[in-house]
C-alpha cells in the first residue's frame, strides 16, 4: 500500500502517512471490521479539511432515508444510519448537521444523550407573499394562474419548483391556462414515494381517502382492504413527515400528498374505500337518540357526508341527508346542518334543473333552519324562492306550497308582519281543510298558526278555541306525548298568561301553570334537558311565576332558560333577546335596577339588529327601558323612549292592542311626574 502511496500525486502521500497507523491494523481486521470502521476514517478526514479551511462548517444532508435504501429490511430502524452517528461523533470540530428526510430520527433510542443535541422540526409552508414572489420572479404573471398554484402548492417549495418548469415548457408552445396545473406534477409523486415500498404505498393509497382516521380504523382499513401492511405497524408508518397525528390519536396526511396520491390512484379503489368510509360512519348515525348526541356523532354526520359526496348521485345525496340530518334538525343542531344543506344545495343546481324538487325541498329546509336561527332576511329569501319554484312546478294548491306558505307565515308573525301574516294563515288553513280531514295534525299545526296570530294581536277569544280545538287534534292525531302536543300546551298557557296578565280574568294563572309543568314534562322526556323547546316552556313558566310574585322560583328558571338558548342558538339570536328582556323585567320587579339597565340594553341591541326596527318586541324593550329610566328618575329619557315605542305599537298592532292602553297609561304616569317636578321645582324657586 505504501509503495502504491509512492506513485500517487503528492498531497494524497501525505495523507497516506496521516493515516499510517490506520491502514496498519487493516490486514488484521474483517472485511464486515473495516467497513463499520469507515465513518471514523471519513469523520477525520472531514477534520482534517475543516482544520484547514474554516473553523465551522454546516453539512446538509436531503432525502436522508435515501442513505440507508438498500438496508430497509436490514436489522432495526437505528441500525441503518449507527454510521452516521459515529460519522458526527468522531469530528472533533464545529459542525451544524441539517439533516432532511420524511422521518424523524430516533437516536435517543440507543442513546438518551442524543436529546442534548437534536433539536427536529417538521418544515412548514411556505408563506403565501414569498411564494407570490418566487412566481413573480420567475416570470409567472397571470394572476389566476399564480392564485392556482399557491392553492394548490399548499407551500411546498418542489411543487412550485415543478409547476414553474411546466409553465415554461408550455409556454413555449401556448399560453398557459390554470386548467394546465389542475393536477399535481408527477415528479412531486415519485419524490413521494420514491422511497416507500409496495405495502406502504398501497396503504397510502387507501388512507389517502378519509380526512383522518384513528388507530381503530387504520386497523380496520388495512384488513379491508388487504394492503399488506401489518396493522400492528401503526406508529413506523405514522412517523412519515407528511402524516400527522394530534394528542389525541387523531392521524391525517398533509394536503398535498393526499393529492397527489388520489390524482394517481385507481379511481374504483378511491370510490370502494369512499363507500366504506360511508358505511363506517353511516352506522354510527344509526337509531339516534336525539337526546344523546355527542361530540363523536356531529363528526360521524360531517364525514359521512364528505364520503356521499363522492359516491351518491346528486338526488340520491339529498335524500340521503334529509334523512340522516332528521336527528340533528329536532335536537336543534342547526348551525352544524346548514352549512351541509347550502353546499347539497350548490351541487343540486350544479347537476339539475332549476325548478327540481329537490331544489324545492332543500331550499326550503334551509329557509326553515335559517328561521330558528333567527335569520329571517336569509330566510325570507329562501322561502320566496322555495314559492316560485312550487307555485309554478305544482300549483298553488299542492301540499308542498301550501307548507312553504305557511313557515313563510310563521316568519311574518316573527318579524312582526302581521298584515302579510294574516292572509297567508287563513290561505293554508282553508287549503288544509279542503285537502285533509279536519282530524288531521296538519289542520291542527294551521289552527295553531292562525291562534298564535290572534293571540299575538291580542285578540284573545278567537285565540282561545283555537288552541283547545288544536290540543284535542293533535293528542288523537299523535299521541299525549308527542312535542307537538306540548308546543300546543305551552301556547295554551301563554294564551291563558295573558288574560289573566292584561285581560283580568280570574283563574287563568292556575290553568296556565298545570299547562306549562305538563308542556315541560314531555320536552324534557322527548327532546332533553338542553333543548330550545324546553328554554321556551321553561321562559314562559319564570314569567308565569313572576306575575304570582314567586320572584326566586321565576329567577333560578330564567337563568336556566338564558345559559340554554346562548349555548345552542348564540349570543344574539333574537330569542336570546327575549330571556334577556324578561330576566330584567323580574330584577326590575324585584327593585335591583342596577342589574336591569345593561340587561334590556343588550335585548334592545340584539333586537334592532337581527328584527326590523319597527317589530313589536322592540317597541316591547323600548317601554321596559322607559319604565326603568323612569323608576330611576330619569324622566326625559324615559319620555323619548315611551314616544318611540308607542309609535311603532300604533303602526303594527294598533290602538286597540292591550300593549297600545298600556303604554299610554305609562306616558300619562310619566306626564305627571313630570309635572309634579316641574311644580316641586317652582315651589323651590318661589320660596328664595
Amino acid at each position: 500500500m505504501y509503495n502504491l502511496a509512492k506513485s500517487l500525486p503528492e498531497r494524497y502521500q501525505k495523507w497516506t502517512l496521516k493515516r499510517k497507523e490506520d491502514f496498519s491494523k487493516l490486514p488484521d481486521l474483517e472485511s464486515t471490521e473495516i467497513y463499520e470502521r469507515l465513518p471514523v476514517y471519513l469523520a477525520h478526514d472531514l477534520a482534517d479539511h475543516l482544520k484547514n479551511t474554516s473553523d465551522s462548517a454546516v453539512i446538509f444532508i436531503d432525502t436522508y432515508e435515501a442513505l440507508w435504501e438498500k438496508e430497509r429490511d436490514k436489522g432495526s430502524f437505528n441500525s441503518r444510519d449507527e454510521w452516521l452517528r459515529k460519522l458526527i461523533e468522531n469530528i472533533q470540530k464545529s459542525c451544524l448537521w441539517v439533516i432532511c428526510g420524511k422521518e424523524s430520527l430516533r437516536w435517543e433510542e440507543v442513546d438518551n444523550d442524543w436529546q442534548n443535541y437534536l433539536d427536529q422540526r417538521k418544515i412548514g409552508k411556505l408563506p403565501e407573499k414569498d411564494a407570490l414572489d418566487l412566481l413573480k420572479q420567475c416570470g409567472i404573471t397571470e394572476e389566476d394562474i399564480q392564485n392556482v398554484l399557491i392553492e394548490s402548492s399548499e407551500g411546498v417549495p418542489y411543487y412550485l419548483e415543478l409547476s414553474i418548469d411546466i409553465y415554461r415548457k408550455i409556454k413555449q408552445k401556448k399560453q398557459p391556462t390554470p386548467e394546465n396545473f389542475a393536477k399535481v406534477p408527477e415528479g412531486i409523486f415519485s419524490r413521494f414515494v420514491k422511497y416507500l415500498d409496495r405495502e406502504e404505498k398501497e396503504t397510502l393509497k387507501v388512507l389517502s381517502v378519509p380526512r383522518y382516521w384513528n388507530r381503530e380504523l387504520f386497523k380496520k382499513l388495512v384488513k379491508k382492504f388487504n394492503t399488506g401492511y401489518p396493522a400492528t405497524s401503526f406508529s413506523k408508518l405514522h412517523s412519515f413527515s407528511f402524516m400527522d397525528i394530534d394528542d389525541k390519536g387523531k392521524c391525517s396526511m398533509h394536503q398535498l400528498m393526499k393529492k397527489s396520491l388520489q390524482d394517481y390512484q385507481d379511481p374504483d379503489l378511491k370510490k370502494e374505500v369512499h363507500n366504506f368510509m360511508l358505511d363506517f360512519y353511516g352506522n354510527q348515525l344509526k337509531d339516534l337518540d336525539i337526546k344523546a348526541i355527542t361530540q363523536e356523532h356531529e363528526n360521524a354526520l360531517i364525514e359521512a357526508f364528505y364520503h356521499a359526496k363522492e359516491t351518491l348521485e346528486a338526488e340520491e345525496l339529498c335524500g340521503w341527508f334529509i334523512s340522516v340530518s332528521d336527528p340533528f334538525d329536532k335536537a336543534a343542531f342547526w348551525q352544524l346542518i346548514i352549512p351541509l344543506y347550502e353546499e347539497i344545495l350548490q351541487i343540486l343546481e350544479s347537476e339539475l334543473r332549476p325548478q327540481h324538487p329537490d331544489v324545492a325541498i332543500t331550499l326550503n329546509n334551509l329557509a326553515e333552519l335559517y328561521r330558528h336561527l333567527g335569520e329571517y332576511e336569509k330566510a325570507l329569501t329562501f322561502y320566496q324562492r322555495t314559492l316560485d319554484i312550487r307555485e309554478k312546478m305544482l300549483g298553488p294548491q299542492h301540499p308542498d306550497t301550501v307548507s312553504t306558505l305557511n313557515g313563510l307565515a310563521e316568519l311574518y308573525r316573527m318579524m312582526g308582519h302581521y298584515d302579510k301574516e294574516l292572509p297567508l294563515y287563513q290561505k293554508v288553513f282553508d287549503s288544509y281543510e279542503r285537502m285533509l280531514s279536519p282530524q288531521n295534525s296538519e289542520v291542527a299545526m294551521a289552527l295553531n298558526d292562525l291562534a298564535l296570530l290572534y293571540s299575538d294581536m291580542g285578540n284573545y277569544d278567537k285565540a282561545l278555541p283555537l288552541y283547545q280545538r288544536t290540543l284535542k287534534i293533535v293528542e288523537k292525531a299523535l299521541g299525549p306525548e308527542h312535542p307537538y302536543v306540548a308546543t300546543t300546551l305551552n301556547n295554551l298557557a301563554l294564551l291563558y298568561y295573558e288574560m289573566g296578565c292584561y285581560g283580568n280574568q280570574t283563574g287563568c294563572y292556575d290553568k296556565a301553570l298545570l299547562l306549562y309543568q305538563r308542556s315541560l314534562d314531555i320536552c324534557e322526556k322527548r327532546l332533553g334537558s338542553e333543548h330550545p323547546d324546553v328554554a321556551t316552556t321553561l321562559n314562559n313558566l319564570s314569567g308565569l311565576y313572576k306575575s304570582m310574585g314567586e320572584y326566586e322560583k321565576a329567577l333560578s328558571l330564567y337563568q336556566r332558560t338564558l345559559k340554554i338558548v346562548e349555548k345552542g342558538l348564540g349570543p344574539e339570536h333574537p330569542y336570546v333577546a327575549t330571556t334577556l328582556n324578561n330576566l330584567a323585567l323580574l330584577y326590575y320587579e324585584m327593585g335591583e335596577y342596577e342589574k336591569v339597565l345593561p340587561l334590556y340594553q343588550r335585548a334592545l341591541d340584539i333586537r334592532e339588529k337581527t328584527l326590523d326596527t319597527q317589530h313589536p318586541d322592540v317597541a316591547a324593550t323600548l317601554k321596559n327601558l322607559a319604565d326603568t329610566f323612569h323608576k330611576i328618575g330619569r324622566l326625559n329619557e324615559s319620555l323619548q323612549l315611551y314616544e318611540r315605542s308607542l309609535d311603532i305599537i300604533e303602526y303594527k298592532l294598533g290602538t286597540a292592542h292591550p300593549y297600545f292602553n298600556i303604554t299610554i297609561a305609562n306616558l300619562i304616569e310619566l306626564y305627571n311626574s313630570m309635572l309634579e317636578e316641574m311644580i316641586f321645582y317652582g315651589y323651590l324657586r318661589s320660596q328664595r
